[in-house]
């Protein structure tokens, strides 16, 4: 399931180093490399309990070169921006459960913290508990709950839960089938270089499907 990438916590880093001195260490060092020094920068202002480093943390942990990979080390510090209610942390907890990497393989943990993350407008987190729901694994099956969970997070921008959504409305699985609704959502994920979603906006123009034969 997906995670968001550690670009993101470098971006966070970048803008809260403006504000905050102690953050600048160790956004030199990841942009040198520095994975070490980097980490050792930001364990004290994760310890003492800075939800957003603490998550930062997780990421570079989870996502470093060996040997500076710690995926038990990662589960440890999203475990606590998740519990503080860090949604991106939920969302990645979640997907070390589905994942069985860094912790054990349980759909249903993966399931709870997919919710708590989409509960609060998470677009991947929204999606990766919709997958769930569309397949039955943690939750149950409910075609109707997977539609409405894809909906949001593609009216959100999220080009993954967008291509799925248009292949719900092209299949009428979980909506009414409506070959227009799964061009604009094939269309809006491929502009984000979604490569399914554009193949099936081809084919669909193709064959005129949706609209007028292109």
């Amino acid at each position: 399931m997906k995670r968001l990438l550690l670009l993101t916590g470098v971006l966070w880093l970048a803008a809260a180093a403006a504000q905050q001195e102690n953050l600048i260490p160790a956004l030199g060092a990841l942009d040198r490399g520095d994975y070490r020094q980097a980490i050792d920068s930001l364990r004290p202002l994760a310890a003492d309990g800075t939800i957003e480093v603490q998550y930062v943390l997780g990421t570079i942990l989870e996502t470093a070169p060996p040997p500076f990979r710690d995926l038990a080390g990662a589960r440890a510090w999203y475990l606590r921006a998740a519990e503080s209610g860090h949604a991106s942390a939920q969302n990645n907890l979640g997907a070390m459960h589905f994942d069985g990497r860094g912790a054990l393989k349980d759909f249903i943990a993966a399931a709870q913290w997919y919710r708590f993350a989409a509960d609060l407008g998470h677009p991947v987190a929204q999606t990766n508990l919709a997958l769930m729901h569309g397949e039955g694994l943690g939750v149950p099956q409910d075609l109707a709950e997977m539609a409405s969970l894809l909906q949001k997070a593609a009216e959100a921008g999220e080009p993954r839960a967008q291509a799925h959504l248009g292949r719900l409305y092209l299949d009428g699985e979980g909506v009414a089938q409506n070959a227009a609704e799964a061009l604009k959502w094939f269309r809006a994920a491929a502009a984000q270089d979604n490569e399914g979603a554009a193949l099936f906006l081809a084919i669909m123009l193709q064959k005129g499907i949706g609209a007028p034969r292109d």
